[in-house]
């Protein structure tokens, strides 16, 4: 079919006004800015960069909410799903990924400052991409921009042997992994003869299938770094730049939990075929669950601890993947709590990341969670949003973590409303979720008492200085959490689809 490529030209504009700011940085930062001291030449490619984000944002708020020209599936001869649901998905990574930036502007970690930039852009309009792709190699490739960029990112700490170190592993892991992700696809097109997601016919189940969807949660349980492939999160968020390890526990985690859903619609039609895979994506709830808690335990390294905790988040947002699209009120279905949660928990971990970012700048080492002690009283309105952002993700209410914790659970019991006993249905797992999440409050809460808690031996607190867009970056998402636990209708019907 002949596509109207100037309609096609203004559904693109908010990537293409961030395409056009990436290259702006680097055009910029090779000619004019050739010899210029570092900490102009980051300032500049963060001001360019922001300044092109918020173009593509704007952009995108304005297509979700119907204002701008968008064309459907079949204009875009099924290559793109820009629906309301997809664009709120994308309008979040947009605006996480501003939130980012002012914290990778903090800290001159490399030499390569528009490259730094750059890269979180790239990684960005990967992200878009996968959560508004409708072909399976288009998402793949939009995965693979995605993974490519952060493989970068986490090794441009040049003042770290490290860096370097968990930057090998990850590519290493990630390139076995992609192997895995695109074997799985190519079985599902084998079995299926459709590249497109939206024609995906009912599905039987066969052995090929089975073993298509297997490979499948192999390649994209490293990217949510589920249990028993998460060996590469602990150093790699550990080692990162501060900003890069929360883009990796943030954006990455929507849109691969995007795709999850996506793949997994066809097996929702198909009772044979999701009974085979229920026990393999239980097995990896549990396991991500019992490691990712029972790690994070013996952790005194808070970026190491915050790997371990979403190690243990990825295992609860299967909970909710086991339910697939079962209806647990009027307005909400299974697949809807899965993408609050992951929205829900990606705001409140990039918040933790950002306020570790803008305390341990005074550190110059890694952050140990005694480092924090008696920040409460220097820093009292961080260690607010801290508190803000760990709750959030413990579950505890009113914040926005215990509702998507709350609906998870509740479309797991929805799933199989028949069943009357703990060994019937997901009650055994939403048991076993339950007693996890009480395991995690210990460490969350041994990480408040460090900031919240001042005791005769800690040392007095330096304070930090704090830029304007950090601090708007930090109580801005602190506040969406705190918003979302008290009114989550809006959000959750953005997500309707």
């Amino acid at each position: 079919m002949d596509l109207d490529f100037q309609k096609l030209l203004l559904t693109l504009l908010p990537d293409l006004v961030v395409v056009v700011a990436l290259f702006a940085a680097l055009g910029v930062d090779y000619s004019r800015l050739r010899g210029a001291a570092l900490a102009k030449r980051y300032e500049t490619a963060y001001r360019i960069s922001a300044l092109g984000l918020f173009a593509g944002l704007v952009m995108a708020v304005l297509q979700a909410c119907g204002k701008m020209c968008v064309m459907d599936a079949a204009a875009t001869a099924g290559q793109l799903k820009l629906t309301t649901n997809t664009l709120t998905l994308k309008t979040a990574l947009f605006a996480l990924a501003l939130a980012v930036l002012p914290l990778a502007k903090r800290d001159l970690v490399t030499t390569h400052a528009s490259e730094y930039f750059a890269l979180i852009l790239l990684a960005t309009l990967g992200m878009g991409f996968v959560v508004t792709s409708q072909n399976l190699l288009g998402a793949f490739v939009a995965l693979e921009l995605v993974s490519l960029s952060l493989y970068a990112m986490t090794a441009l700490n040049q003042s770290r042997a490290a860096s370097g170190e968990a930057a090998l592993k990850y590519l290493t892991f990630g390139a076995v992994s992609s192997g895995f992700l695109l074997f799985g696809l190519s079985y599902l097109y084998g079995a299926t003869g459709e590249l497109n997601l939206a024609n995906l016919p009912q599905l039987e189940s066969t052995s090929l299938l089975i073993a298509a969807y297997l490979l499948i949660f192999v390649g994209l349980g490293f990217k949510l770094a589920l249990a028993p492939f998460h060996l590469w999160a602990p150093d790699v968020y550990q080692a990162a730049p501060t900003p890069v390890a929360g883009w990796i526990g943030s954006g990455s985690k929507i849109a691969a939990a995007a795709l999850l859903l996506v793949l997994l619609q066809p097996v929702a039609n198909s009772p044979e075929l999701k009974k085979a895979l229920v026990l393999a994506l239980a097995a990896l709830a549990v396991a991500s669950m019992l490691v990712g808690n029972l790690g994070a335990l013996r952790q005194t390294n808070l970026k190491r601890l915050l790997a371990y905790s979403a190690i243990a988040n990825a295992g609860y947002l299967l909970v909710g993947v086991l339910a697939f699209d079962s209806p647990i009120t009027d307005k909400a279905n299974g697949n809807q709590s899965v993408l609050f949660y992951i929205l829900v928990y990606s705001i409140a971990s990039l918040g933790a990341f950002a306020v570790i970012s803008v305390l341990a700048d005074r550190l110059g080492r890694d952050a140990e969670i005694s480092d924090f002690n008696g920040c409460w009283k220097a820093i009292p309105g961080l260690s607010i949003a801290f508190m803000i952002f760990l709750l959030s993700m413990a579950g505890i209410p009113p914040l926005a973590g215990f509702l998507g914790k709350f609906y998870l659970f509740l479309a797991a019991i929805s799933a199989l409303p028949e069943a009357a006993s703990l060994d019937q249905g997901f009650y055994w797992l939403i048991a076993f979720a339950l007693m996890m999440s009480v395991v995690s409050l210990y460490y969350y809460l041994r990480v408040l008492k460090a900031f919240l808690v001042v005791t005769d031996e800690d040392g007095e607190a330096k304070q930090v200085p704090v830029g304007i867009a950090d601090r708007i970056s930090i109580f801005a998402l602190a506040a969406i959490i705190v918003a979302l636990g008290l009114w989550p209708e809006p959000l959750l019907g953005l997500l309707q689809n």
